[in-house]
């Protein structure tokens, strides 16, 4: 298993509630910062700190999203949102890169037994699979509803990241993600390498009509110009120097078209794995209801 070797970082506080500068605060830091935004702001209505945690939120300043989403907590312990809050607070601290304190507000999120367990084992297994911790992600995925989405984003990602366009549309058929992913333009390079044995054919086939015009006037004009010096003027150097020129660029070609097939091939998952991102940034979103 991969060790989470990650500093808790969180922005501080001065003696007043202005933010400090600091990059690194301990746990009891942190609350006796919590037990001061509640002594000062008793009179504050729930909706104005839980708006102002939002705000932070979408102007990704999730290290300060993350306190006010705790400051909520603390304030409103018994309010409807709450639970959201607090998934919250947690889901700021992983975007901000701060793994260990996500985790561990993730997992007191489960042992509180608060609302929106299939999006703390979401983002948990999301966290591990981004660290390379394979067991812990599996163990998070096996928690989870079988025909939830989120579930099925994640193995979706699986099969994307195995090559398996076909089972990741298959596992997402009949979800809003199904229009993200579109079938890439996949060449093959083997079928690249051979079609080049005629020449210009590999280099037509990945789309390079230029470079497959040029392949057949070099390799098929130095081809003949070795025929014509082998069997009309008999002579055998230029024949062989024509030859070996002519053999030289057709070996180009055919190692071109294989290569040319591989970059043509990486450009098109990285377009399916962007889109397919895009999609899930837009549909897989937690919301305030899926926690009351």
């Amino acid at each position: 298993m991969v060790l989470l070797m990650l500093v808790f970082q969180t922005p501080g506080a001065s003696d007043t509630t202005e933010p400090c500068t600091c990059d690194q605060l301990p746990q009891e830091e942190i609350e006796r910062i919590l037990k001061q935004m509640e002594e000062e702001t008793r009179s504050v209505h729930p909706s104005e700190v839980l708006s102002f945690a939002e705000s932070l939120f979408k102007d990704g300043k999730y290290r300060e999203a993350a306190l006010e989403y705790l400051r909520f907590v603390t304030l409103f312990p018994n309010s409807d949102s709450a639970d959201y809050a607090h998934f919250m607070a947690a889901y700021s601290y992983e975007l901000a890169g701060l793994y260990e304190s996500a985790e561990r507000l993730f997992k007191k999120h489960l042992e509180e037994g608060r609302r929106g367990e299939v999006w703390v084992h979401y983002e948990l297994a999301r966290m591990y699979l981004h660290l390379g911790d394979t067991v812990a992600f599996y163990s998070e995925l096996s928690q989870m509803p079988r025909k939830s989405l989120q579930r099925k984003v994640l193995i979706a990602w699986l099969k994307l990241a195995q090559g398996n366009w076909e089972g990741a549309r298959r596992i997402l058929a009949g979800t809003p993600l199904q229009e993200y992913l579109q079938p890439p333009n996949l060449k093959s390079p083997t079928k690249a390498a051979l079609l080049s044995i005629v020449p210009g054919l590999g280099q037509a086939y990945v789309g390079n009509r230029g470079t497959a015009y040029m392949g057949v006037a070099f390799v098929g004009g130095f081809y003949a110009l070795a025929g014509y010096y082998a069997f009309k003027e008999k002579r055998l150097l230029p024949a062989l120097a024509s030859l070996g020129v002519g053999l030289a660029f057709h070996a180009g070609q055919i190692y071109g078209s294989w290569a040319m097939a591989k970059v043509i091939n990486r450009t098109e998952w990285r377009e399916v794995m962007e889109s397919f991102k895009r999609g899930v940034d837009e549909v897989v979103r937690p919301k305030i209801d899926d926690f009351l």
